[in-house]
This record gives C-alpha cells, structure tokens and sequence, in this order.
C-alpha cells in the first residue's frame, strides 16, 4: 500500500532493532544469565558503568586513539593516493606494496605491533593506521583519475588560483571516492581499536571488555559492545549529515574560472 508505514525507511530499522531484541529476550530466557544476559540485564550493567564514570573514561580513551589513528591514516592514505594515482607507472609499482599491507590479518599487525612497541596505546593506534590508510590510498588514487583534464588546462590558461583548482576542481573530483573510504574506514575503526586494546593496552574499552570476559561477566561484555557499536552507528550518521549538508563533495554549477 502506497501509505504504508513499511515504505519508511526508519521504520524498517526500528522493526530491525525490535525483532533483535525480541530474538535476543526469547533466547536469554533458555539459557542462564552468564551464557547469555538478557537485554534489560545487559541495559542495567550499560547503565551502572555509566553511572560509575567507567564507560565514559574508557570511551574517551578509545576514541581518542581513534581520532589520531584515523586522521593520520586519511592523511597518508589521501595525499599519497592523490599523487601517485595520476603516475601509471608509480602506480603500478606502489600498488602491490600497499595491497600486501593491506592483506596481512590485523591480528599479525597487533601482534608485531607488540614486538615493536610494547604493550599500551601505541599498538592499537598502529593497527588502526595499518587497516584503515590502504582503503583511503585506493580510493584516493581512483579519484585522482577523474579530474577533468580540460577544467585543469582552462585553469591554466586563465590563471585561476591554486587554492580554487583545489576546491573547485580536485576536491569534487576526490570527494565521491574519499566519502566512501570514510564510512568504510569508520566500522573498521572501531573493530580494529577494540581488538588491538583486548590484547596490547590495559585501558580503553577493548581492555575493559577482556577484564569482564576474565571475570565472566558476560552482561559487562554485551554492554561494552553496544557502546561501541552505538559510537560506530553514531559516527556514521554524523558524518553522512555533515557531508550532505556540506558543499563539500557537489560539483558546483556555478563554477566560474577567476583568477
């Protein structure tokens, strides 16, 4: 039916999360609470580590990492991507060294990252550059393919600034290519940090998630699970708002050659 509630697209994704945790009560009510908590078990022991600044103070710590992580992997990635991309034959040779980077499993980057560094923050953050800079060269040297050559010859015959060539031209050009590894990059993120703090740092959430897996506190576990997996989705819309209300990334119609 054309007036149907299920046309909506948020309603589909409330239906979603209601029949996960309709599945979730059914099944915790077989087993007991330390195989698998039910979800106001697990809602209860969110909210106490809330209340008690736990889940806070390991957020921040996560999300710290995150952010220098990230950013140094969208630099790397962006700006190496972008100058090798338009080079075939730099390409072609700089290609296989990244995509064995990228292939190796991220648990043998953590466990070198060890060796190297130690364990503490380092490592997570490593790990994190390490699974996330590849996507952004890729996507990066793609994107650099499609700058019209003809709008870079009239900048150059009409002496445009370098500043709006790189607004004007490059940017949109990249933008569509840079978006996506951005929201690939984002979950990746988010998988990886968690997985490097379990076995490398003594804080942060993915080492508060191995304490509460010793203690089999399996409530604990889920709760720090769904604060992650509450900060990806977050995130995600953040950015996805932010860029379409951005100009960021839209061709402007208007684009006129001023020096």
């Amino acid at each position: 039916m054309k007036g149907s509630i299920f046309q909506n697209d948020k309603w589909l994704t409330v239906a979603a999360i209601v029949f996960i945790v309709c599945v979730w009560w059914i099944a915790s009510s077989f087993y007991p609470p330390i195989i698998l908590p039910s979800p106001a078990d697990t809602l209860k022991k969110f909210y106490e580590l809330l209340i008690a600044g736990k889940l806070v103070n390991e957020l921040l710590i996560t999300i710290q990492r995150v952010l220098l992580a990230f950013t140094i992997s969208f630099l790397i990635g962006a700006i190496l991507g972008s100058l090798v991309g338009k080079t075939k034959n730099l390409y072609l040779f700089v290609k296989p060294i990244i995509t064995i980077i990228q292939t190796v499993p991220p648990i043998s980057w953590i466990i070198l990252a060890i060796i190297w560094m130690g364990l503490g923050g380092g490592a997570p953050i490593f790990v994190v550059i390490i699974a996330t800079f590849p996507i952004f060269f890729f996507n990066a040297s793609e994107g650099i393919k499609q700058v019209s050559e003809d709008l870079l010859e009239m900048s150059t015959i009409f002496q445009v600034k370098p500043q709006r060539v790189l607004l004007d031209v490059y940017v949109p050009s990249l933008w569509p290519f840079i978006s996506s590894a951005i929201t690939i990059c984002i979950g990746i993120s988010w998988k990886t940090i968690v997985m490097a703090e379990l076995l490398s740092s003594n804080n942060g959430v993915g080492a508060a998630l191995g304490l509460a897996r010793l203690q089999l506190e399996t409530a604990e576990v889920l709760a720090w699970t769904l604060s992650i997996v509450i900060l990806g989705v977050t995130c995600e819309h953040i950015f996805q708002y932010v860029s379409d209300k951005t100009r960021v990334g839209k061709v402007s119609k208007s684009w006129k050659l001023k020096g």
